[in-house]
């Protein structure tokens, strides 16, 4: 019984000198290669709102990350986004992008604002309009109405 004992400890200690590394080993790769950068990270603190159709709204106390909406158009129609920025601190930044994955429109925002423009559509597809914070807080109301070129 007394071998069947040092055999068990003798076994015990070889696992745990072949263990132990290969945790230490995997701990670091994960936190060398888990962690992202900061551009990619996402916080949203009391985030609240609603986003479908032709339309974004939220509320927040804190917002780092991006929302994003997407609608189908014809090449020639005209877009007309409407926004509403309320901020207490942060920035935000709101982009049309086209189905060719082009930089249509961006509006940076660091105070409160609001306002409209009017685009052309360039191609046919789907396009996506993108909200980004940076640290932001406050709120945003982004909507938008798709004017058919046989409308106009």
């Amino acid at each position: 019984m007394l071998v069947s004992k040092e055999v068990a400890e003798v076994r015990k200690q070889k696992f745990k000198r072949g263990v132990f590394p290969l945790l230490l080993l995997g701990m670091i790769l994960l936190f060398v290669f888990g962690c992202k950068g900061s551009d990619s990270s996402s916080v949203r603190i009391g985030f609240v709102g609603s986003n479908y159709s032709n339309h974004m709204d939220y509320e927040f106390s804190t917002f780092t990350g991006t929302e994003s909406n997407k609608f189908k158009a014809q090449k020639g129609d005209l877009i007309k986004p409407t926004y509403d920025v309320t901020l207490t601190k942060g920035k935000i930044t709101i982009q049309l992008i086209s189905p060719t994955k082009e930089l249509v429109w961006k509006k940076d925002i660091q105070q409160n604002e609001q306002g409209m423009t009017e685009l052309v559509l360039e191609e046919s597809g789907w396009y996506t309009f993108l909200v980004t914070g940076k640290a932001a807080g406050g709120s945003f109301y982004l909507s938008w109405d798709v004017i058919s070129k046989a409308e106009k």
